[in-house]
């Protein structure tokens, strides 16, 4: 167990992964406050922003004994954020869009039937602007965002360069925001829901 401040992050994540409570309890301090601040740039408020930042060091505490201290932490956790993050956001977006299918079409059917249907209009609208993509953008992007690569993974499965990938992503994004932004059904502030189905 250890009990002084000299580790290097490292250091910490394999003592961490040997089920150190103290290890778990500097890396907290060390990078919660990044994820609080982050999560409020992405106009979380307070509150959830904190919320996040337990659930991202409840799953770091659950997955500890899989962690690799070869591996950036840092990148770690703000991948468990981005997810954290993306969850509520679907949550949020799917609120918004019952209240705009009520609002436009004057559905009157129960709150579950209305958030089906909304979360299958957006589902739906998701999934004809991703296919619309040329092939190469289209399957750089599921890879991206249904498999979870990285850059790097995508570039060696496809054996293409990461800055390949990383300008088709670009395209694909910007495209799908402008698809997005330019529809009624989604509001203007949730064009990342693409991102989400």
């Amino acid at each position: 167990m250890i009990t002084d401040n000299s580790y290097s992050v490292p250091e910490l994540v394999n003592l961490l992964k040997a089920g150190d409570p103290n290890a778990f309890r500097q890396l907290y301090d060390q990078f919660a406050s990044k994820i609080l601040n982050t999560c409020k740039q992405m106009y979380l408020s307070h509150e959830d922003a904190e919320e996040v930042v337990q659930e991202v060091f409840l799953k770091v505490w659950e997955k500890r004994e899989s962690l690799d201290c070869s591996l950036s932490f840092n990148a770690y956790l703000f991948t468990i954020m981005r997810f954290s993050i993306f969850k509520r956001s679907r949550k949020q977006a799917l609120e918004i869009a019952y209240k705009t299918y009520q609002l436009n079409y004057g559905v009157r059917t129960d709150c579950c039937t209305e958030e089906e249907l909304a979360f299958e209009d957006l589902k739906g609208f998701s999934e004809k602007i991703i296919n619309s993509l040329p092939k190469g953008q289209q399957q750089i992007f599921k890879l991206k965002f249904t498999e979870h690569l990285t850059a790097d993974e995508i570039a060696c499965k496809l054996h293409l360069s990461k800055r390949t990938v990383e300008n088709q992503l670009y395209k694909a994004n910007k495209r799908l925001k402008q698809e997005f932004l330019s529809n009624d059904l989604v509001p203007s502030d949730l064009f990342f829901l693409f991102l989400i189905f």
